[in-house]
């Protein structure tokens, strides 16, 4: 069947093709059973008809919060076949992201499961059955496990003779509603069709060059767009059979992959990293391995070099989002090993890509620019939000992806950041991507995300939050020289910061703005002692200039020489009594400020100083203990609005002395001479 035959089908007639054709065949398989392309069509058949009985029509929302299984692959062409748009979501959301998701698409029916054995203790079931009330629409809920209570059983709606009512599905119609988070972190629903999907899996399948033989890893949650048009439908278009992980492990997926003999292993390039590191991991393990998609995050050219090699297949990279179906570009087979390791290759057929400026103008090969894409594949709109749909899809059809790429001379895309994430750092800018992506290589790191920290002289500085490996022990100084002989010089962070685990989004993508708060008030501890004045911090002989830059290199010098060149930005000063005493001007905070210090603990008196830091911003904490339970050297993190001051170093965590109400008064609206326009205008109103 050639590719041209696929711009017509619809989810529901490409299962019933199959069905014709491969009737026979394993589509689905798992631990504990086996469906063929018939069984898939049967099941689907009979569900369908089992919520059509539940009063589910066409146009109705049906959500699905199940993990990759054969019950979710049947699901899907269920509520294809049955007219419904489905509403797939991670089964590793919490309460508060379901809901909003639900009460968004007002679904009548939800399919989930219970197992909180196996899922951290989240009962999904119990989780639905808590947020029902909260979602008006939501008649039903159907489970996979056990129903108890008002539940019903998914297996009994499968257990009956009842045909289903034929019902007309177009390719243009919706399939789906998949969510994605724009910039501001809520979630936007994608309307994504039933002939894009389909089309968009047939284009997949002709670059991995899959066909009958092949065997699929269901290793990427079937939830998104990568598990469910790169992995189910795109197998469905090749005839092969596909092997769902319930629940992803990369000792689960080595596994797979030796017992079912998995030829095609897609996911993200964290979960090729994890397995290359795995104790357990052997060449041997994963020699039926053909090829497979690594793609959803950058990647570094020496994983996909590890992957191809210790692995032994050829991975393809590719470009896509959720809105896009998802895949808009993908390398091939046969490509060089640069355009192989270092591109996401080129655009799919009947996909256009233009990268553009901020004006919106074209720009020839070699320059960065914003990715703009059009194509069948592209998403009806946002889910009742016009607004969303709009600043995405201009009046040309044309969708503003936010992400920053420059193409080659051969059409090859390089991404290389996100708009919304550049660092720029004196004029220069640094895309986290590609500092992230060159720490990661590091065989010492398992996790990375670079943010932006405000500074008063570059404007940003780039921090690095990392997770060792286990085991692993690596130092900052270490990451730092490694990422200098990778990166340009402007590019290499200012600090490198150690977590245990980092925060993400349930998209998985790092909370940068979470993060951000964490380093920014983060540093070693300068300890000065009593009677430090702002004439000692600069000397009357150096206050003929207002150049920070030159009274940082002045900074405290009168009480300690060598400060300013041993500290680094992001430092805390600890002061004893009497630090600040005594000074009206505010070239002294300034310059402290512009030196690279970002808070001041002080035992007494703070406030005195405080009152010229406000302006520009430097966070003055006042608690003797802490100043007594701190060391020179110790790693400081600050919370100014909370007042909370912790030593990381020792453990020990203390609290400040909340400002008088007045001062906080002013804090909250922005600084001094905000609080007092603000005053000025309430008067003359």
């Amino acid at each position: 069947m050639s590719k041209e035959d696929y711009r017509h089908h619809t989810i529901d007639s490409l299962l019933r093709l199959r069905a014709d054709t491969h009737g026979q065949r394993i589509f689905v398989r798992s631990a504990n059973a086996e469906w063929t392309y018939q069984q898939v069509h049967q099941a689907a058949d009979r569900l369908a008809a089992g919520l059509q009985r539940l009063g589910l029509k066409r146009g109705d929302r049906l959500a699905i919060i199940l993990p990759n299984s054969p019950e979710f692959v049947i699901s899907l062409f269920a509520a294809a076949r049955s007219g419904l748009m489905l509403v797939p979501i991670n089964i590793r959301r919490g309460a508060e992201e379901v809901l909003a998701r639900l009460q968004r698409t007002r679904p009548k029916a939800a399919i989930t499961f219970s197992d909180p054995q196996t899922f951290h203790g989240l009962d999904h079931l119990a989780m639905l059955r808590d947020l029902q009330p909260k979602v008006g629409s939501l008649a039903t809920l159907i489970t996979v496990a056990d129903p108890g209570g008002d539940a019903l059983s998914w297996q009994a709606l499968l257990d009956h003779d009842q045909e289903v009512t034929p019902t007309e599905v177009t390719p243009d119609y919706p399939a789906a509603i998949i969510h994605t988070l724009g910039s501001t972190g809520q979630p936007r629903g994608a309307i994504l069709l039933h002939g894009a999907l389909v089309r968009n899996a047939a284009g997949v399948a002709q670059a991995l060059e899959a066909d009958q033989n092949d065997v699929f890893l269901g290793a990427v949650p079937f939830s998104n767009t990568f598990g469910l048009t790169a992995t189910i439908l795109a197998c469905a278009v090749a005839g092969a059979q596909v092997v769902p992980l319930r629940r992803y492990t990369p000792q689960a997926a080595l596994e797979a992959i030796e017992r079912y003999g998995v030829t095609v292993h897609h996911g993200v390039p964290t979960m090729f990293a994890m397995e290359l590191n795995h104790p357990q991991f052997r060449p041997e393990r994963c020699a039926t391995l053909r090829t497979g998609i690594l793609s959803g995050a950058p990647c570094p050219p020496e994983l996909v070099a590890q992957a191809r090699q210790r692995m032994g297949f050829t991975p393809l990279l590719a470009y896509g989002l959720t809105e896009a179906s998802p895949s808009v570009t993908i390398t091939g087979l046969h490509d060089g090993p640069v355009t192989a390791t270092e591109t996401a290759g080129r655009p799919m057929e009947g996909v256009e890509l233009r990268i553009v400026d901020q004006q919106g103008q074209p720009l020839p090969p070699g320059q960065e620019g914003e990715i703009l894409v059009r194509g069948y594949n592209l998403m009806r709109g946002y889910w009742e939000d016009p607004q969303a749909t709009a600043q995405a899809l201009d009046d040309e059809g044309w969708l503003h992806t936010g992400d920053l790429g420059v193409l080659d001379a051969d059409g090859n895309l390089r991404v290389v950041g996100r708009k919304d994430e550049i660092i720029n750092r004196g004029g220069f800018k640094i895309h986290p991507g590609t500092v992230e992506m060159v720490l990661r290589a590091h065989p010492a790191v398992k996790a990375a995300a670079v943010v932006g920290v405000p500074d008063p002289i570059y404007g940003e500085i780039a921090y690095a939050c990392v997770v060792p490996a286990e085991g692993a022990q690596v130092s900052e100084q270490e990451l730092l020289a490694y990422a200098a002989e990778r990166l340009a010089d402007f590019a290499v962070p200012e600090r490198v910061v150690f977590f245990e685990t980092l925060p993400r989004l349930g998209s998985g993508r790092a909370m940068r703005n979470y993060l951000r708060e964490r380093v920014r008030l983060r540093g070693r501890a300068w300890k000065f002692g009593k009677n430090i004045d702002t004439d000692a911090i600069i000397p009357a002989r150096h206050c003929n200039t207002a150049d920070p830059r030159e009274l940082a290199k002045h900074c405290m010098e009168d009480a300690d020489p060598d400060f300013i060149k041993k500290m680094r930005r992001g430092d805390i000063i600890v002061a004893e009594t009497n630090f600040g005493c005594g000074s009206s001007r505010e070239v002294a905070p300034l310059s402290i400020k512009s030196a690279g210090v970002s808070a001041v603990i002080a035992k007494s008196f703070a406030r005195i100083f405080f009152r010229n830091a406000i302006n520009i911003g430097l966070p003055i904490l006042e608690s003797a203990e802490a100043v007594d339970g701190i060391s020179t050297g110790d790693e400081i993190e600050v919370e100014p609005a909370t007042g909370t001051i912790r030593n990381l170093t020792t453990g020990q965590e203390f609290r400040a002395t909340p400002y008088p109400e007045f001062l906080q008064r002013i804090i909250d609206r922005g600084g001094l001479l905000a609080y007092v326009e603000e005053r000025l205008a309430g008067e003359t109103s």
